[in-house]
């Protein structure tokens, strides 16, 4: 999406104390509300989804095209993800939000976002009616930020309430215990909230058994082209719905996503200045991560954080070597591959060790996290880095322009390991999580999807300038253009043009969309030990060969079960 969804608002917040409520979504509707570096959902969502560019693993040096070759948007065949549809609850019906009209339109599929260089200036009203009939509504989620003013104090909450007509009262939790650990603990003392956010990383034992139980069945409501009630839910793209489909019914509303997470940051600047290109090949990427490693500049060639496997878990290094995004999937068997089996895992683990031998990587990189090598690279530390699409391009952009000289964070394009190979980019399912509504009589679960409607609403609108920017002349004053504060079409452009680099080698989960019990309970704990043991092989505390063990530990621990679950699932959605 174009910076103004991002840039804009991280500098609006961050000088005016703008209330920052939600995490990659209040989850309500699909819309970050009020969160300062939270994505929101797209103004024009996907309509249909890319494909896994390696179904079944092959040799790092086997896949055939190039980049050249790259298939376009309508080219490219559905996920496997997307065989829940099979299922037999009926998707809601998409129906574009119609009206708005951005400076950069999306791809006509939507898998490329729209962006604006400048807001509507005359943004449209989504909702005409108030959504709620007074009282109180309950809602708990989660921040990646500091925890908002309190409402007595709040003049931008009491806005929304006004608008939403209800004394929406949100319970704020730190993101980092928040899937593990309060959100288990709140569902086991059965005291829930109206609205639930259900983070995708979270461990909820038996989950299908508890949001029958507990959660409204919302089938009847939204399925088909029963969401055309609810106008802005409707915009949302069928992929996200594939992941909130349990009992072959529909249990949450949808916090759609962007497919491009995380992606590979350049200091595009440090190429430019001394004429070089960017690397086309690993063999070329370690070269240039040689020339740009200059301790006596304190710079190094790559940035990585501590938790990650030095790059192998996130889909970094693993890309490169075209492994597939966590599991591969045999179109005509149904049999999945852990990408942890391939010999792209394997080679990518190889590379690691290689680039950490070489002193590539910043020697931090056993102590950083997210936000220490984040910021690192934002102060230009390190030339290369693998980081978020949205939360990211905040933090790189905004800390540009107070670098000597000024600096140009860019987006490269996937490269493969050897020319003529392929790549994978692990995309995300177009789903960051999801609300659930509270059980609760028909006319009360209309009024809490009414009120994610609003909170749904598209960039463009009315309702999305006041959760995002806030009041007029309050939190914000327009410029000459009308806009909350400026903005520079290259920043649009150049996002856009990332995304449409990046989507010929979209890799999606397969697994995504399906429930495996054991990954509800284990997956956490597998990966952390899994990032650990891979650490201590690519820094050299473990032999290369230590790492049949590695694999055999985390197939033994549940790898294994989840396979047989989820092919088990992938089985009956195909009938």
């Amino acid at each position: 999406m174009g910076e103004l969804t991002h840039t804009m608002r991280q500098q609006l917040m961050d000088r005016r104390g703008f209330v920052r409520f939600a995490a990659a979504g209040l989850a309500m509707g699909g819309v970050a509300l009020l969160q300062a570096c939270a994505p929101a959902a797209p103004t024009v969502a996907p309509t249909a989804a890319p494909s896994n560019p390696t179904p079944a693993p092959a040799k790092p040096n086997s896949a055939p095209t190039t980049a050249a070759a790259a298939p376009t948007a309508a080219q490219v065949q559905k996920p496997a993800a997307t065989a829940a549809v099979s299922r037999t609850v009926k998707l809601p019906t998409r129906f574009p939000v119609e009206g708005i009209k951005p400076d950069l339109p999306a791809s006509a599929d939507g898998l490329i976002d729209a962006a604006f260089v400048n807001y509507p200036a005359s943004p449209i009203k989504t909702v005409q009616e108030t959504p709620g009939r007074g009282g109180e509504v309950d809602v708990t989620t989660w921040t990646t930020s500091a925890a908002p003013t309190p409402l007595d104090s709040n003049a931008l909450w009491q806005a929304v309430n006004k608008e939403l007509g209800v004394d929406l009262k949100i319970n704020v939790q730190p993101q980092a215990d928040y899937a593990t650990v309060k959100l288990p603990t709140l569902i086991a003392g059965n005291e829930l909230p109206d609205i639930l956010y259900i983070a995708i990383n979270s461990v909820i034992p038996g989950l299908p058994t508890f949001l029958k139980s507990k959660c409204a069945d919302l089938t009847p409501y939204l399925s088909g082209d029963a969401v055309k009630d609810y106008p802005n839910l409707a915009n949302f793209p069928a992929l996200s719905w594939t992941q909130v489909i349990y009992n072959n019914a529909i249990y949450g509303v949808p916090v759609p996503y962007p497919l491009y997470l995380w992606v590979h940051w350049v200091h595009q600047n440090l190429l430019d200045e001394e004429g070089l290109a960017r690397p086309k090949n690993a063999d070329e990427y370690k070269k240039l991560g040689q020339h740009f490693t200059r301790p006596e500049q304190n710079l190094a060639g790559m940035g990585v954080e501590n938790n990650v496997g030095m790059g192998v878990t996130n889909g970094w290094l693993t890309g490169i070597f075209g492994a597939p995004n966590i599991w591969g999937l045999d179109e005509k068997t149904g049999k999945l591959t852990a990408t942890v089996e391939t010999e792209q895992f394997r080679a990518a683990v190889g590379y690691a060790r290689d680039l950490w031998t070489a002193g590539i990587f910043h020697p931090n990189a056993m102590q950083y996290n997210l936000v220490s090598a984040r910021n690192d690279f934002a102060a230009r530390r390190f030339a290369f880095r693998f980081d978020g699409f949205q939360s990211a391009s905040v933090t790189f952009w905004d800390n540009s322009v107070n670098l000597e000289p000024p600096g140009k964070p860019r987006i490269m394009t996937p490269f493969p390991a050897t020319d003529g190979g392929k790549p994978t980019y692990w995309a995300n399912s177009g789903f960051l999580g999801y609300s659930v509504i509270k059980q609760a009589p028909p006319e009360r679960i209309k009024e809490m999807l009414r009120i994610l409607n609003w909170l749904a609403a598209p960039m463009g609108s009315q309702e999305f300038l006041l959760m995002n920017y806030g009041l007029k002349d309050v939190h914000w004053t327009p410029d000459e253009k009308g806009n909350p504060i400026l903005n520079a079409r290259g920043k649009a452009d150049a996002m856009q043009d990332a995304e449409k680099a990046m989507f010929p080698y979209v890799a999606i989960n397969p697994t995504d969309g399906f429930y495996s019990p054991t990954k509800d309970m284990k997956y956490p704990g597998l990966l952390r030990d899994l990032s650990d043991k891979l650490n201590d092989i690519v820094v050299g505390r473990q032999q290369f060969s230590y790492l049949d063990q590695v694999i055999k530990e985390w197939l033994d621990g549940g790898g294994s079960q989840m396979r047989t679950e989820f092919e088990r699932e992938i089985a009956a959605a195909r009938g």
